[in-house]
C-alpha cells in the first residue's frame, strides 16, 4: 500500500493541489490529524468545525507546528461562527483556514474529504450522510456511529461514488491491515484483535474517575482537552467492543461468544490461548474478533502484554510454513490434532490520528477505503445496564454512567430486540433494569426525530428477523 500511495501523495505534491478536508469535531483525536496534516503537503486542512471555539484554535495550532508558530498560524484562522455558508465556501476557495461550528456548512464546504472525530453517533450519522450528499469522501473515526450504521452509510457513499472508511490508525483499520496480509498470503484467519487493560472493577467504572484511573495530570487532561466519557469508554471496555464490532463487520469475523473471551495473554501464549478448543486453546470456532487482556486474575500486568497492541492468530496445514513462521519470528505452535500450526502476527503499537492521514488520501487519491464494512452487519454492540438503573432514567451512551456496550452476533441482536448502545444517548427507560441486563428496544423511548433511529431503522428494514 505504501509505495502506491507515497507515489500519489508525491504526484498531488507536485501538481500544487493539495486535497482539502474537513474535519469535524477537534478532540484530543481530532487535533492529532491536524497536526500530522500540517507536514503533508498533498493534504490540506481547510476547515475545522467544533462547538467550542478553543477546541478549534488547538487543532489550527497543531496543524501550524504547535509553539509560537502554532499559535501565530491559528491566528489567520477565518471565524465563520454564525455567518452564511457561502461565506465559508468562498474562503475555502481561496484557500484560507477556516473555523465554524456551523455543521452543515461544513460538510457542503468545497473540500474532497471529511474526517468525522465527534464520537457522538447522532452528530457523526449527520456529518456522514451531509458529506456523502455533497459528493465528499468520509473518514470515520466515530467507530460508534460504523458500528451503528457503517453498512448503511457504505450503501450511500457507493451510490454517490464516493468513499467510505474507517480511519487508519484506529485499532479496527490498522487490525484489518494485518488481516489484509494473512489473507492476501492465503492464511487462515482464526482470530484477529486488539489489547486491552482491563481490571475487574473497570466495568462499572465512571466519568469521573477515567482520568485518575490512567494516572493523567490535570494539565494533560486540559492541554490536550480530553473528553471524561470518551476515556471512561476505554475504561469500561465499550470502546474495545465497539471497535471490534468494526473489524468484525469489515472482515466477516464473528464474536465466538457474547462480550468475547478476552482472556489474561501475552505475545508469547497469543497462538496458543486463541486456538480450537480441539487444539487446547479457548474457541469454538475459527474466524473470530478477540481481546487481549494484559492484566493477570491477580490484578498484576501479564508478561509481554500488549495493551496498546493489535494481533492475528493464523493458521496453516504446511508443515514447511508451520515451521518457518516461528522460525523466523512468528511465535506459534504446532499441535497433534492434525490441525496445523498456528502463529501470532502483531503489531505493539495504533497511532490514533497519526495515521489517519492515509486513510485520507487512500480515500481522495487512490478512491478506496482503508477498510469498510461489509453490506450485511455481522456483530452488533448492545447496551447493558452498568448498575440497577429504574424506570425513567436516563441512558448516557458510551462511557457513561448508566450502560456500557458488549459485542454480540448481529443476527442474535436482532432476534432479542436488544438496544444498540449507539442509541443509548438521551434515552429514558420505561422500566426498572437490573445491573448486567441487556436493554432492549421494548424498555425505552426513542425520538423518532433522530437521524441515527431513522437511519437504524432503514439498515435493519433491510435484514428483516426470520
Amino acid at each position: 500500500m505504501h509505495p502506491l500511495l507515497l507515489e500519489a501523495l508525491r504526484e498531488r505534491q507536485a501538481s500544487g493541489k493539495p486535497a482539502r478536508v474537513a474535519l469535524i469535531g477537534a478532540g484530543r483525536f481530532g487535533t492529532t490529524v491536524a497536526a500530522q496534516l500540517g507536514q503533508m503537503p498533498a493534504l490540506r486542512l481547510s476547515v475545522v468545525c467544533d462547538l467550542r471555539v478553543e477546541n478549534a484554535r488547538g487543532a489550527w495550532e497543531a496543524y501550524g507546528g504547535g509553539g509560537t508558530a502554532g499559535r501565530a498560524f491559528a491566528e489567520r484562522a477565518i471565524s465563520t461562527h454564525g455567518r452564511p455558508a457561502d461565506d465559508l465556501a468562498s474562503a475555502v476557495d481561496d484557500g484560507r483556514p477556516i473555523s465554524t461550528d456551523d455543521l452543515a456548512a461544513a460538510v457542503s464546504a468545497p473540500v474532497d474529504v471529511v474526517v468525522e472525530a465527534t464520537g457522538l453517533p447522532e452528530i457523526a450519522a449527520r456529518s456522514a450522510l451531509g458529506a456523502i450528499r455533497a459528493r465528499h469522501h468520509v473518514v470515520m473515526v466515530t467507530v460508534e456511529a460504523d458500528v451503528l450504521l457503517g453498512p448503511l452509510l457504505k450503501r450511500y457513499a457507493d451510490a454517490a461514488g464516493v468513499v467510505y472508511t474507517l480511519a487508519d490508525g484506529d485499532q479496527p483499520a490498522v487490525t484489518k491491515r494485518l488481516c489484509d496480509w494473512a489473507e492476501a498470503l492465503g492464511y487462515e484467519i482464526v482470530a484477529a484483535g486488539r489489547g486491552t487493560r482491563f481490571y475487574p472493577t473497570d466495568a462499572a467504572g465512571v466519568p469521573e474517575e477515567a482520568f485518575q484511573r490512567y494516572g493523567y495530570s490535570d494539565d494533560l487532561v486540559t492541554r490536550r482537552r480530553f473528553n471524561a466519557q470518551m476515556y471512561n469508554s476505554f475504561r469500561d471496555g465499550s470502546k474495545a467492543q465497539i471497535e471490534m464490532c468494526a473489524l468484525a463487520n469489515a472482515t466477516g469475523l464473528v464474536p465466538d461468544r457474547r462480550g468475547m473471551h478476552e482472556p489474561s495473554v501475552g505475545v508469547s501464549t497469543l497462538a496458543r490461548r486463541f486456538a480450537l478448543q480441539a487444539d487446547g486453546g479457548l474457541l469454538s470456532q475459527s474466524g473470530v474478533v478477540e481481546l487481549a487482556n494484559c492484566v493477570g486474575p491477580d490484578g498484576q500486568d501479564v508478561p509481554d502484554g500488549i495493551a496498546s497492541g493489535v494481533f492475528v492468530v493464523l493458521r496453516t496445514g504446511n508443515p514447511v510454513l508451520a515451521e518457518d513462521l516461528p522460525f523466523y519470528g512468528l511465535l506459534g505452535v504446532n499441535v497433534a490434532s492434525g490441525n496445523g500450526g498456528y502463529a501470532a502476527f502483531w503489531r505493539p503499537f495504533h497511532l490514533c490520528g497519526i495515521e489517519t492521514p492515509f486513510s485520507i488520501a487512500e480515500a481522495a487519491l487512490l478512491g478506496r477505503p482503508t477498510a469498510a464494512p461489509g453490506a450485511r452487519p455481522v456483530a452488533d454492540v448492545i447496551a447493558v445496564a452498568k448498575r440497577d438503573l429504574r424506570a425513567g432514567d436516563v441512558l448516557d451512551g458510551s462511557g457513561g454512567r448508566n450502560v456500557r456496550g458488549v459485542i454480540d452476533r448481529a443476527e442474535v441482536v436482532r432476534a432479542g430486540g436488544y438496544l444498540p448502545e449507539g442509541l443509548a444517548y438521551r434515552v429514558p427507560l420505561r422500566r426498572d433494569v437490573g445491573a448486567g441486563e441487556p436493554i432492549t428496544y421494548a424498555m425505552v423511548d426513542l425520538s423518532a426525530d433522530s437521524l441515527a433511529v431513522q437511519l437504524r431503522r432503514e439498515l435493519d428494514e433491510g435484514f428483516p428477523t426470520p
